[in-house]
């Protein structure tokens, strides 16, 4: 086997390979024997089949394609050893020829990093900062998710929930019959035909109104789409909403935890800020890391930023149908193309392992390692019981690969909180998360519902 290889672009080597006529013609002959096996010829049992017939059969073409199918990896392994490469992800293969078999290797190696004068850097971090209107705009959602709709004897406004009976119909045909039902007087809302809501205001309880409206070109019934509608409402009663002051009742109707309303204030204030903190906290932590890969070159090869792309994609296709979804119905719910979500991927690919290898480098050019301590916890993180950390130390300790990929996990988040120590100014150590705030949480509960 003869290979010349050449180093190009973005961290890549191209291997020019090619195999003696022996070794295809071996390969060959390893092809026919799984194609007898697979085929069934007329007058002979599974397996037995001659040659010459078999190669009449399926064609001399399709031996050498599976020859050729199972040869080149196993020629291609041996090229990348016997040029000490390290190979980081597959190879691009071309087949030139045949006669005799060439073949072009695209390998992607170790990406090359020159790392900048990260040292010379200084990122200040924003400080956290809550005002009165953030407070209020969250006690205002508060009170709205706590409203209540109290009847009034007035006409209808828009806002109001009303109970009416109403009636419909299109020419002889009853769309609609009910009795005593409750309505949102909302335009924005569902309506039995445009306009609906509007028709509304101004009537009084004990009022009677008859109208007509057109029915929209999205009617249930296909037949009377676009079709004049006779409407007939009475009504009954309007409702108010109507919400609670901000007093000591309310803030006990939101926790148990308050007895006041000033304590309730304060909480949000608080909770307010704590949220704030872990915002510019991970906002300051992504502006050093930028500001460090910014000042780096680096060389990557697209066969790894594809692989990332495609371990990002099994992540969020895996999320997805959790939720019962489809990547199919995802694009449809966000109206976006495959080659648009495609290249959302490749560029998330494109910058997590471009992160990745500055931290790499980083974590070299600094000495920082990764202890059997250090392993062992980071193990535990990622564990949900004792007997799985048990379990997986033994499996990760057993293989050096394992092994290594958790030191590296270690060794970037170690070259993270130094970044984050000597140009971002702050604690090595992450700050532990806050609980979820009571009020807040009641908030978006309420948000949810609603």
């Amino acid at each position: 086997m003869k290979v010349a290889a050449q180093e190009i672009e973005n961290s890549q080597v191209v291997l020019d390979i090619e195999v003696e006529d022996e070794r295809l013609q071996k390969a060959v002959d390893q092809a026919y024997r799984r194609i007898v096996n697979r085929i069934n010829v007329p007058g002979f049992r599974k397996g037995k089949a001659p040659r010459a017939l078999v190669e009449r059969m399926v064609g001399r073409e399709a031996l050498v394609e599976d020859a050729v199918e199972h040869l080149v990896p196993e020629v291609v392994e041996a090229a990348v050893k016997e040029q000490e490469l390290k190979m980081v992800a597959r190879p691009r293969l071309e087949v030139i020829s045949t006669q005799p078999l060439q073949v072009k290797a695209t390998v992607p190696v170790q990406p090359t990093v020159e790392l900048g004068d990260y040292q010379s850097l200084t990122i200040d971090r924003e400080e956290a900062a809550v005002d009165d209107d953030q407070v209020s705009a969250v006690i205002d959602r508060l009170r709205d998710s706590h409203a209540t709709w109290e009847p009034v004897e007035r006409a209808v406004a828009l806002g109001d929930r009303v109970v009416i009976d109403l009636r419909g119909e299109v020419g002889e045909e009853v769309i609609l019959d009910s009795t005593d039902a409750e309505y949102i007087v909302d335009p924005e809302g569902p309506e039995p035909a445009p306009g609906f809501a509007n028709q509304l205001v101004g009537m009084a309880p004990g009022d009677e109104r008859e109208f007509e409206l057109t029915l929209p070109d999205d009617y249930r019934n296909r037949e009377l789409q676009g079709q004049p509608a006779h409407f007939t409402v009475s009504l009954h009663e309007v409702k108010e909403r109507r919400l609670p002051e901000l007093d000591d009742e309310l803030a006990s109707t939101v926790s148990t935890e308050y007895e006041t309303a000033e304590q309730l204030r304060d909480s949000v204030r608080g909770q307010l800020l704590d949220r704030e903190r872990q915002e510019r906290q991970h906002a300051h932590e992504q502006a050093v890391l930028q500001a460090v890969i910014d000042q780096a070159k680096v060389q990557i090869p697209p066969q790894l930023v594809e692989a990332e792309a495609q371990r990002l994609l099994e992540t969020f296709a895996g999320s997805l149908d959790r939720q019962g979804i489809s990547v199919e119905q995802y694009l449809r719910f966000t109206n976006k193309s495959e080659p648009q979500f495609r290249a959302e991927l490749m560029a998330q690919g494109e910058q997590s392992v471009r992160q990745t290898e500055v931290l790499d480098a980083v974590a070299r050019q600094e000495g920082l390692e990764a202890t059997d301590e250090e392993i062992r916890e980071e193990i535990a993180r990622a564990s949900s019981t004792p007997a799985d950390v048990e379990r997986l130390s033994h499996s990760i300790f057993d293989s050096p690969e394992a092994k290594e990929r958790v030191a590296s996990i270690v060794r970037r988040h170690k070259a993270v909180r130094y970044l984050m120590e000597t140009i971002g100014g702050v604690s090595p150590e992450p700050e532990p998360p806050a609980a979820e705030p009571a009020a807040i949480a009641a908030e978006d509960a309420g948000e949810t519902s609603s």
